[in-house]
């Protein structure tokens, strides 16, 4: 047995059903019921009493199941091409050049720029609306400024993504959902309206021409427009027939319904007669009430026009009219007019231009159009299918493409993408002697995503009725230091300086006071210390100039010398250099002086004595003008040195 499709038309006047299945030689309508809302239940396309509509819907349902003796459990649903709204937007991610860029984060990433889209979205909206991200398909990706194919796997300092994203305001939605529940029914799927006319009211084959399809309802106008082989953009004017009912219930004091019924009987009868508010009963020549609403219906060609216009950015080669509202007297002509365009360029299309479509005889007119256009549309698998899940112990419905993942679930939730991901604490930059250092926030700690109580990640598919659980991630701690996670550790020095014994303190200067290892460090801080390792540092720290020759344990060396503990260290006219004449064993000899005193030991660099003791030697005698000596003792000019080995 064929595929059957339960198709709900909800208009702003009235509710069409038909259920419709593909035959042989096209589709056959097996049964088809329309019902009027008893109350002004919709206005402006929009779902305004959900029981009333809900009563509408249940009474199409029971007709066509009592038709069909069948039970129907889901219907196919349109949506005003109204509420459509895209929107184009990006996001950036600060990274860590050291970390790979991981496929949670790009997705986080993407979900951020959607978010980003609907902040943009309700930005230009009038009213604070939330609403439902139908898709959205990513456009590029750039690292660190430049375009790249794919960010998983790279890195850099920053990431953006640019994405289109696709919204329906949620009322729309929930209110459909909801209206249909109480009928009875689930929601197979959801189109647009103007998708699901122009679906057969303007077949492939005429798409390749420039075409107006406008469908005038009971609250508002949906247009399309085609050309080069395709639907080329829809807009909307919240203005259609219940426009002209207000006119003549205004003009004529009649209830709404009253001049409802007036409006519908001007193209088929001469003269009309009914009763005002006040009991008065009328009759009045069908021209004569085309005269007073054609103010109405020349405003509303005008709206139609003027949106085509912008649309399009020129009047079309034709106009094709469809809904119960394309039925109103003069509308016709005067968008002709409006736009500038032949009036034979101006038709209303009703169900019997459609080829292929059988069966139900009762539903015929330019009201035909939208039904038939919305089971077809779910017949082709072309509808958005909606799926109702829980997220955090609240349901959502949102509509999903080909597949629903946790990401599309939780941008329909409205949770933040910033609570999925915890992102890394801040950083300290601090410049220590002239260099840039950095400590590191901790990491961000990812949030936990549980699917059915079991554990799953962003590009988890899910199925209707699943049930989803969000535990924030948890940002990282921002970084924290002292003055001891930066300098090393610094131990004092005593040194003999120019004959002096002193000891050298090492300091540490932040932001010019100074401190210890244990000082908290700040951002942007500035920390300078001497290690005292060299030459020239301790020269710097005693404040003396390197303008001359250094000595460093008697011999000469460059500033960048290392220095230790306990070295003797001699500059300015100390280092120059001196000779002094002494006798050694007997025999003159002169010293060459660095600076400083000149010592005992200084005797064995100018001698080549040995070392060790000879054979038969074994006692070393040093003296000093005959009288006992040290290595440390001081040299003067003339001094008498002896030096030998001894028995």
């Amino acid at each position: 047995m064929a595929e059957a499709i339960f198709a709900l038309d909800v208009g702003t006047r009235k509710v069409a059903g038909l259920v419709l299945a593909q035959g042989k030689k096209g589709y056959h309508i097996q049964a088809a019921a329309v019902v009027e809302h008893q109350q002004r239940a919709m206005l402006d396309g929009q779902i305004h009493d959900i029981p009333q509509v809900a009563l509408a819907i249940q009474d199409v349902k029971g007709q066509l199941e009592k038709k069909l003796h069948i039970s129907l459990k889901e219907a196919a649903v349109a949506a005003a091409g109204r509420a459509l709204k895209t929107w184009r937007a990006s996001a950036t991610s600060q990274l860590s050049p050291a970390q790979e860029i991981a496929p949670q984060a790009v997705l986080a990433l993407e979900a951020a720029a959607v978010q980003e889209a609907e902040k943009l979205l309700l930005e230009a909206s009038e009213q604070p609306l939330a609403y439902h991200c139908v898709g959205y398909s990513v456009v590029g990706y750039n690292l660190d400024g430049h375009p790249i194919g794919n960010l998983v796997g790279q890195r850099g300092q920053s990431m953006t993504a640019e994405v289109i994203a696709t919204f329906l305001p949620r009322v729309v939605v929930d209110s459909l959902v909801t209206a249909l529940e109480r009928a009875g029914l689930a929601m197979h799927s959801l189109t647009l309206e103007p998708i699901a006319a122009s679906a057969v009211a303007v077949p492939a084959a005429m798409r390749g021409l420039n075409l107006a399809l406008v469908d005038i309802g009971a609250g508002t106008s949906d247009i399309a427009i085609t050309g080069q082989g395709t639907i080329s953009g829809y807009a909307m004017v919240p203005s259609a027939g219940d426009e002209i009912t207000e006119a003549l219930a205004s003009a004529l004091i009649l209830d709404f319904n009253t001049a409802e019924r007036v409006k519908r009987q001007l193209s088929t009868r001469e003269n009309l007669t009914f009763t005002d508010v006040v009991g008065q009963r009328h009759t009045l020549a069908a021209a004569e009430l085309m005269e007073i609403i054609k103010p109405a219906v020349t405003e509303l060609a005008r709206q139609v026009a003027t949106q085509i216009i912008l649309l399009n950015g020129k009047p079309p080669q034709a106009v094709l009219l469809i809904g119960g509202g394309s039925l109103t007297p003069g509308l016709a002509a005067a968008l002709a007019g409006q736009l500038e365009i032949s009036p034979e360029r101006v038709a209303v299309r009703g169900r019997e231009v459609l080829n292929g479509i059988s069966g139900a005889k009762n539903l015929q007119g330019p009201q035909a159009i939208t039904p038939i256009g919305i089971a077809i549309t779910a017949l082709k698998r072309e509808g958005l299918g909606l799926a109702r899940v829980i997220v955090n112990g609240r349901p959502v419905h949102f509509l999903a493409g080909q597949q629903m993942t946790v990401t599309q679930a939780l941008l329909a939730a409205g949770i933040p993408a910033r609570h999925l991901y915890g992102r890394p604490g801040r950083g300290l930059g601090v410049e220590v002697n002239g260099r840039l250092t950095f400590l590191r926030g901790q990491p961000g700690e990812p949030g936990k995503i549980l699917v059915n109580d079991a554990p799953a990640t962003l590009e988890t598919v899910l199925k209707a009725g699943d049930s989803i659980i969000v535990t924030p991630g948890r940002d990282g701690a921002d970084a924290r230091g002292t003055v001891g996670d930066l300098v090393p550790e610094l131990a004092p020095k005593t040194i003999t300086f120019n004959g002096r014994r002193i000891t050298l303190e090492p300091e540490i200067t932040m932001n010019g006071n100074r401190v210890d290892y244990r000082t908290p460090v700040q951002d942007q801080a500035r920390i300078t210390y001497n290690p005292l390792d060299t030459v020239a540092r301790v020269l710097e720290y005693l404040g003396e100039p390197l303008d001359g020759p250094v000595l460093l344990n008697g011999q000469q060396v460059r500033p960048e010398a290392p220095i230790k503990d306990g070295d003797n260290l001699v500059t300015g006219a100390g280092a120059a250099g001196r000779n002094i004449n002494i006798t050694i064993n007997g025999r003159p000899a002169t010293l060459r002086v660095q600076g400083g005193d000149v010592l005992f030991a200084d005797v064995f660099n100018y001698l080549d004595f040995p070392s060790s003791p000879p054979p038969g030697r074994k006692t070393l005698v040093m003296e000093v003008n005959g009288r006992p000596a040290e290595f440390t003792t001081p040299l003067a000019e003339g001094d008498a040195v002896t030096l030998r080995w001894d028995p």
